[in-house]
């Protein structure tokens, strides 16, 4: 019996998770580089000009293929176990403010603690990914997991196919992607392209042109300095501001501009659409539903030529339809009609405005129009 014992306890011992340590100094340009079969990837910052590597979450079995190896002031970790890995593998680094991160791993999160001053890049299949704050620039991908960010101060590229992305600043570019998750970021200091397939798009201000899609939520953004490119199948787009080109495009919703500096072009299957917008020189502007009201508000003294068109789609006959719609406005129509006839019903109205100048085509079908002084 006393002999069974001790061989069972010299078998749990064999499978008994252990840990192992190293440091490395390098000099103050440095990089990590790691690449792992499986775990999670912890990485901290300190002041001191060393490396420090932990691994846990091992027996000494799996640890023989944990590889641990300095060249210059590159210090690479990987981890490749012969029958895939056999543990809850964690790997943890704390790494000088300066040094360049390359972070790969299979099965795992990836969380970056403290201020790193350089650039980080790296991917998981199966985790997330946190980042507390970055002076660099930052590529991060995962396949099943969030991604959620501190300020960044560079450019920002990240991608997930299975989570949410939240952001605070960026000072720089960003691109981020999911296909199932809501979009949020703070603002961004210069272009921003976001997508998703799954959710909302909510973003503050951005400092230059903005592609922003999806395929299942609102869009809601602040004030865009450059062209504004926002797209949504199913929900609302709301754009509090920008100096250029706007295209807003819902099959499902309300469309809500304000202060826009430059043309819209605005066209919604099911909602209504509220603009306020002064033109620029920079060509015409249309605002389209096939379901809704048109609110346009006008600056009295822009120089525009607006057409207006109610277009009536109904069974209700044609002197039941002129009395349910209008076009009402702020300023003097130069011609306003309601006919009836074989090409199809509508009320039409035309203004010119301080002698004419960029088109502005306002269309609805079984709504008002209104054109308002701003």
């Amino acid at each position: 019996m006393l002999l069974l014992s001790l061989v069972g306890l010299l078998i749990l011992s064999a499978h008994a998770d252990v840990k192992r340590e190293q440091s490395f100094s390098v000099g103050k340009t440095s990089s990590l580089e790691v690449s792992v079969s499986g775990g999670d990837i912890l990485v901290k910052t300190w002041e001191k000009q060393e490396i420090n590597v932990i691994v846990e979450g091992l027996d000494d079995e799996d640890m023989e293929y944990v590889k641990i190896v300095q060249t210059g002031n590159t210090v690479r970790v990987s981890y490749r176990p012969k029958w895939g890995n056999h543990g809850d593998a964690k790997f943890l680094m704390t790494v000088p403010s300066q040094c360049e991160l390359d972070l790969r791993t299979s099965g795992g999160d990836i969380d970056l603690q403290g201020n790193l001053l350089a650039n980080a890049k790296g991917s998981t299949s199966g985790g997330d990914i946190t980042i507390e704050k970055i002076q660099g620039s930052v590529n991060m991908s995962t396949s099943g997991g969030d991604i959620k960010t501190g300020d960044i101060n560079g450019k920002a590229d990240l991608r997930t196919s299975g989570g949410n992305i939240t952001l605070a600043t960026v000072n720089g570019e960003a691109s981020v992607s999911t296909s199932g998750g809501d979009i949020r970021i703070e603002k961004v200091g210069k272009k921003l392209d976001a997508r998703t397939s799954g959710g909302n798009v909510e973003v503050g201000d951005i400092g230059g042109d903005a592609t922003l899609s999806t395929a299942g939520g609102d869009v809601r953004v602040g004030r865009v300095t450059g062209n504004a490119r926002l797209r949504t199948a199913g929900g609302d787009i709301v754009l509090n501001g920008a100096s250029g080109i706007v295209e807003a495009k819902t099959a499902g919703g309300d469309i809500d501009l304000k202060n826009i500096t430059g043309s819209i072009e605005a066209k919604t299957a099911g909602g209504d659409i509220d603009a306020e917008l002064n033109p620029s020189g920079s060509g015409e502007s249309e605002l389209k539903t096939a379901g809704g009201n048109v609110k346009l508000f006008i600056p009295a003294n822009a120089k525009a030529t607006i057409e207006a068109v109610i277009r009536l789609r109904d069974d209700w006959g044609w002197s039941s339809k002129k009395n349910k719609y209008d076009i009402k406005s702020d300023f003097k129509a130069d011609t306003y009609d309601k006919r009836g006839d074989d090409d199809g019903d509508e009320i039409h109205a035309t203004y010119v405005l301080n002698g004419g100048g960029e088109v502005i085509y306002l269309e609805t079908v079984n709504g008002n129009i209104d054109i308002r002084k701003k």
